[in-house]
């Protein structure tokens, strides 16, 4: 083969690959959105699972933004002392009870935002009926953060600071 076939051989195939990625890339941004969760996800997911009437939805939202409007200084505490706590790798003048008290820090904060959680959900609780409570009851159990094994997020909901833990030894 000669080098002018060569050449238009590779150019075809790096033009090829590169309709190939476009193509890709588009359906990845404009394609089914079914199967991407979006931001909307984690707003609506209760309301829609159990079932809430348009007045318990509009009560349902007041509570949510109270909710967050109140743990949103506690979370962000939370997330920057677990960020100096792990950049205490590089430290190893840390004694283990320095760590240890450190390390119940961050427990203590967590408590507190689980108690304030907890709080929110009796609050909607009351708000459903008692089949809607049947339901929450059974939403609450297989979501992950009430789980025996702890770990947090609605389904599809990924948080950036992955303080859910590394999952891949499990």
């Amino acid at each position: 083969m000669n080098d002018r076939k060569r050449y238009r051989l590779l150019v075809g195939i790096i033009v090829a690959l590169m309709m190939l990625n476009a193509g890709l890339l588009a359906w990845m941004w404009l394609g089914p959105r079914a199967h991407r969760p979006g931001r909307g996800d984690g707003r609506t997911y209760l309301s829609k699972t159990l079932g809430l009437s348009d007045e318990q939805r509009t009560v349902y939202r007041v509570m949510r933004q109270k909710h967050f409007q109140t743990i949103r200084p506690l979370l962000d505490s939370l997330r920057q002392e677990r960020r100096r706590f792990f950049a205490l790798v590089d430290d190893s003048t840390q004694t283990e009870a320095q760590l240890i008290q450190k390390a119940r820090q961050l427990e203590e904060k967590n408590a507190r935002l689980d108690v304030l959680t907890l709080r929110h959900f009796q609050q909607v609780s009351a708000l459903c009926t008692p089949e809607q409570r049947k339901k929450l009851k059974q939403v609450l159990a297989e979501r992950p953060g009430f789980g025996p094994y702890g770990g947090s997020g609605w389904p599809g909901r990924h948080r950036a600071d992955s303080s859910r833990g590394d999952r891949s030894e499990k």
